[in-house]
């Protein structure tokens, strides 16, 4: 009986510890996998509160004048009405009208890409004819360089039409964010 109690506690101590206290350290162990999940997720959230706070001041010293300036450099969508408007305008101080505008959203990729685009930004393609003296023609093309709008001029044709007046057919390509 002397060694017999000795052995009953044993095997009662390790019964205990498979039926009792392994399922609960289990159990904890998950939980502490779970508390750790969520302290790295709330020290990533702490990081990009941190980054967003940084990025919130860097936009607030940009002037309201400046980011209008840059929406329309580069605008968040294709906006072709804006833009014809704004060729328009620029042309009419030199007495010129565009015509003829024709609008290709196909972009610049090439015949041999393949697979998905995967620029931020996509391209149109402006045509439209005016009516002008060689200068006023120049003095125009150096608005539209200095415009706040981003555009190449990628065509250029022109033929006369009357005497001092020349037909120019401008193609311009323009960009905007996707």
């Amino acid at each position: 009986m002397r060694y017999l109690m000795p052995i009953i506690f044993i095997i009662a101590a390790v019964a205990g510890f498979f039926v009792y206290t392994n399922p609960q350290y289990q159990k904890l162990k998950a939980k502490m996998a779970e508390y750790q999940k969520i302290v790295e997720a709330n020290n990533k959230a702490t990081t990009l509160r941190a980054v967003r706070q940084k990025l919130s001041e860097d936009r607030n010293k940009i002037s309201e004048a400046d980011v209008d300036k840059l929406s329309k450099m580069l605008p968040d969508s294709v906006e072709n009405v804006g833009l014809i408007i704004d060729i328009d305008n620029i042309a009419s101080k030199y007495g010129m009208r565009i015509r003829n505008t024709k609008i290709n959203e196909s972009g610049a990729r090439s015949a041999a890409a393949v697979g998905p685009d995967a620029r931020k930004y996509g391209t149109i393609s402006l045509s439209f004819s005016v009516t002008s003296s060689y200068e006023n023609f120049i003095v125009f093309l150096k608005d539209l360089e200095s415009s706040v709008r981003l555009v190449d001029l990628t065509s250029l044709t022109f033929s006369s039409a009357k005497e001092g007046r020349y037909d120019f057919n401008v193609t311009l390509q323009t960009y905007w964010l996707k």
